[in-house]
Formats: C-alpha cells, structure tokens, sequence
C-alpha cells in the first residue's frame, strides 16, 4: 500500500469513527439513518467503519441529520474543530457578559504581549 493509500485509509477510519459516535449520540440507529437519507443501511456501515469515504455532500448530509458541524466530522469528531476561534467563541458563549468583556480583555493582552516574541523569533 501507498502512503497516501494509507494515509487515506486512516483518513477514512476517522471520519467513520466520527460518523459513528455523532449517529449514537443522535440516538439513531444505522436503520433509521439509512432510511433518512434514502441508502441502504450497508452503506451507512461502509462509512462508519472507514471501508468507503462519504462523498463530500453525503458527508454534510450526515452532519445535518446527526446534528454536528461538518468540520467535526471532517476533524475526526476531535473536540476542538478546524477554527480555533470557534472554539474560543463556544467556550466563552456560555458566560456572563462580564466574564466575555473580561476573557476578551484578557486574550488581547495575551496577544499583544506574545506578539512581539513571535516576532523575534523569526
């Protein structure tokens, strides 16, 4: 096998593993996802057990039914997604208006200060 064969196949087992545990997490079953989405219930399987990569419209499809961002389907279903300022944003949405102005302030002040070490460094 290729690198990129087996990087690819990693790349599937992921994105299968994601697909499974945001379906669980939907408290679907691979029937009741199949039936959503008009396939037959072996291609559900194929996808979650990495055999077949989901085409990229299938892949949104399966987001919006198993109610994920695309990207954490993509990522592996990781914590984190492909933007850290989404993440940032989600961690900070659920606080008071206090503590948002307060993590603001906060993160600018790291920034400005870690800025100039970026710089000579390079």
């Amino acid at each position: 096998m290729t690198r990129s064969g087996a990087q690819e196949e990693i790349f599937a087992k992921r994105i299968g593993q994601a697909l499974a545990r945001a379906r669980n997490a939907a408290a679907m079953t691979q029937e009741q996802a199949s039936e959503s989405l008009a396939v037959n219930t072996e291609t559900i399987s194929r996808f979650e057990r990495g055999h077949t990569l989901p085409p990229l419209g299938r892949l949104f499809e399966l987001a919006t039914l198993y109610g994920v961002q695309p990207e954490t389907l993509i990522a592996g279903g990781e914590a984190r997604s492909i933007d850290p300022a989404s993440d940032v944003a989600k961690l900070i949405n659920g606080l008071s208006s206090d503590d948002r102005e307060f993590v603001r302030d906060w993160v600018a002040a790291m920034c400005a200060r870690l800025t100039p070490v970026k710089k000579r460094k390079a």
